[in-house]
């Protein structure tokens, strides 16, 4: 693996830093650590780990965790949180995921992650309506995250109200705290209702307030959405990462495959992603995206010296 080290340090250069969603390769913490480092990766984001969410392990066994991804000279770059995805007209349901937000503010202040990712609430099909009351519950997270200091990422999805980069961009603007932040996941925008181009489209609308970013690709057809290897879809990463790079964006970038060889993933396990059902055939797949991505990210493709 050692020309992909060369292209991680040629990457480097870019100014931004390359991670990995640690469920796309396996539920075994070890494996995706051993895949950052034959990448040259530098961080990991945790969404689930040996087939429970994050928030549901315990305490001494986050610690673990913890500790060996540090002993292993990486980063966590940020928590990938089920955060709101759930019914904003019920008070329940939305209380308990405040409580689970904290939860994951006092995981982020273990790993030392700098990102929480969240999301908009289930789409309810009038975003006008909506958009107000979402704004309000945002509201809400603010003191926790400046309790814990830590940052809450929005991520546009197909499923919650938010389903492109111009929402996320308003619902950020309307909190107006350099707490609540955008997440440009341009993948996500092949699957958007609206039809939003994934860029220059979804990058416009969120330039400016995205401090954190996913990478996927997917191809979008007359009847689905199917997802592809980095750079083989219709996002337009060349485009993209050249832009990145005049830009200057110094943030993470972080590999979510979601996708795989010799299944499919199915509309459930895209919703919600979790378990080792969700990581079975994960690591070849994204062993796939990373060779895809590392071509895409050559010095000299990007005219980096």
């Amino acid at each position: 693996m050692m020309e992909l080290r060369e292209k991680g340090g040629g990457k480097g250069m870019a100014g931004f830093k390359l991670g990995v969603i640690t469920d796309e390769i396996s539920q075994d913490i070890e494996d995706a650590i051993r895949i950052a480092k034959d990448y040259g990766l530098e961080g990991l984001e945790l969404r689930s780990v040996e087939g429970k969410q994050l928030h549901r392990l315990s305490g001494q066994r986050v610690n673990e965790i913890a500790a060996r991804i540090h002993d292993a000279g990486l980063r966590v770059c940020g928590l990938s949180t089920p955060v709101f995805k759930c019914n904003l007209g019920n008070v329940e349901e939305t209380a308990a995921h405040h409580r689970m937000l904290r939860r994951y503010a006092e995981l982020a202040r273990q790993f030392s992650a700098p990102y929480i990712r969240g999301f908009s609430f289930w789409a309810d099909g009038d975003w006008e309506a909506a958009f107000p009351r979402i704004v309000r519950e945002l509201e809400l997270v603010v003191p926790v995250m400046e309790e814990f200091g830590t940052t809450f990422v929005v991520e546009a999805d197909p499923s919650v109200n938010a389903t492109n980069g111009e929402k996320v961009a308003a619902l950020v603007r309307s909190v107006s705290s350099p707490h609540v932040r955008a997440l440009y996941d341009p993948g996500n925008d092949l699957w958007d209702p609206a039809g939003e181009r994934p860029y220059p489209d979804g990058y416009e609308a969120l330039r400016g307030l995205m401090v954190h970013m996913h990478a996927k690709d997917a191809v979008r057809g007359p009847e689905r959405t199917d997802a592809v290897a980095i750079g083989r879809g219709q996002v337009g990463y060349s485009d993209l990462l050249d832009r990145l790079v005049a830009d200057g964006y110094e943030g993470w970038l972080v590999v979510e495959t979601h996708y795989r060889l010799a299944s499919a993933l199915s509309e459930e396990q895209l919703k919600r992603p979790s378990g080792y059902a969700f990581s079975g055939g994960g690591e070849a797949a994204t062993r796939e995206c990373l060779d895809s991505l590392f071509e895409l990210l050559k010095p000299d493709r990007l005219g980096i010296s």
